[in-house]
């Protein structure tokens, strides 16, 4: 599928933008997970340079072809990194990555190239390192050796705000005297975690969550079979991340098992319970990030689900698998805060990326869960 199919309104503006020559020097592609940022990103920046211009990149001339790859001269991803006790001025962003993480990041360039929805993840990586955004303003006003447009990505841009913000001061100055045909893009699912002088000086395009029916013929491309695909698609909420996760489960049927299970377990007072969801969240969370984020995203799921539930929406067919537990819950918790439990499982995702450390953060989330499910305000130990 292509971009301009996958986001019709957003690629009309991209092209608007280009045929009109109104290009900006910096934009800021915002909006939940899952909506097509990234690939919007690097399709705007194909669109840019390549040699053949209609409505969509040709895909065929040189240029497209070294885009299509994300070896194109003309563009830089910046992802978020170690951070590195090595770093100094003069050095590199990868001078002083581990050689495994090296390999890390090269090979997920390569699958990012051929998947437009693979998430680059580099372990321990909380933060755009300020050595990213030195080894940026050292090569961005240099005189570009081939024709078109330099295109700057900047993936997961919040976390350039991370710790005392320096990375996202030092980039500040390169928005203010943006060098002469380039343009920067910051692309994030938080914006409201960017400074507000980034932010002033970007074009902001704002994407809305993706169709069902996409998700849906994302999910068939990529060879799901017809009823599941149909089944999660339904269950995405437009993430087609989650979708492309949730399809790699063996079954939905388990997958749902395993969270009312998980749900039973942190709803209820229990000491030798919570004393497991502990010990193997913490462990989930150092080993395998990913999976945490995921087995959380689901918590989330599930209880935007208990809020259907509650609203009457029993027979809707995205949560047909769950509506008995969800029934029992809201019978159970007739005054459970469902906002305030969406909240703190989003900040228990936020810990992960904060590097907090996780043992206290499940405990947190634990103590505030039963506050938070007797209606009450939550206490923050953190």
């Amino acid at each position: 599928m292509i971009f301009s199919d996958l986001q019709k309104n957003i690629w009309e503006r991209l092209y608007r933008i280009k045929t009109n020559d109104r290009v900006g020097s910096s934009y800021c592609f915002s909006g939940p997970m899952g909506s097509g940022k990234e690939y919007a990103a690097i399709e705007f920046g194909k669109l840019l340079n390549c040699e053949k211009f209609d409505k969509i990149p040709c895909n065929k001339c040189s240029s497209c072809f070294k885009f299509k790859s994300l070896q194109h001269p003309n563009i830089k991803i910046i992802v978020p990194l170690p951070s590195s006790a090595k770093s100094n001025k003069g050095s590199g962003p990868l001078d002083g990555l581990k050689q495994e993480d090296l390999e890390l990041l090269t090979s997920s360039i390569i699958n990012k190239g051929k998947d437009p929805f693979y998430k680059i993840n580099i372990p321990n990586a909380r933060r755009i390192t300020i050595s990213s955004i030195r080894d940026l303003r050292r090569n961005v006003y240099l005189k570009s050796q081939t024709s078109g447009r330099k295109v700057i990505l900047i993936f997961d841009a919040h976390l350039l705000s991370d710790g005392a913000g320096e990375s996202a001061n030092a980039l500040l100055k390169i928005l203010e005297e943006p060098p002469k045909n380039t343009t920067l893009i910051l692309v994030t699912d938080k914006r409201s975690m960017l400074l507000p002088t980034i932010l002033s000086r970007c074009q902001i395009i704002n994407f809305p969550r993706l169709s069902p029916q996409t998700v849906l013929n994302i999910l068939e491309n990529n060879g799901v079979e017809n009823k599941n695909a149909i089944e999660i698609a339904s269950l995405s909420d437009g993430n087609i991340n989650l979708a492309l996760e949730l399809s790699k489960q063996s079954t939905l049927q388990q997958t749902f098992s395993e969270l009312e299970e998980l749900i039973k377990l942190i709803t209820t007072l229990n000491q030798n319970g919570w004393r497991k969801f502990i010990e193997n969240f913490s462990m989930m969370a150092n080993r395998k990030p990913e999976e945490f984020k995921f087995k959380i995203y689901m918590l989330q799921l599930w209880f935007n689900f208990a809020y259907s539930n509650r609203l009457g929406n029993t027979d809707s067919s995205k949560f047909v698998l769950l509506v008995e537990s969800l029934t029992a819950f809201n019978s159970a918790f007739p005054n459970a805060d469902l906002a305030g439990i969406n909240q703190i499982l989003e900040e228990t995702i936020e810990s992960l990326i904060r590097n907090y450390y996780t043992p206290l953060t499940l405990i947190n989330l634990l103590i505030s869960m039963q506050r938070l499910l007797k209606g009450k305000e939550p206490l923050s130990i953190l």
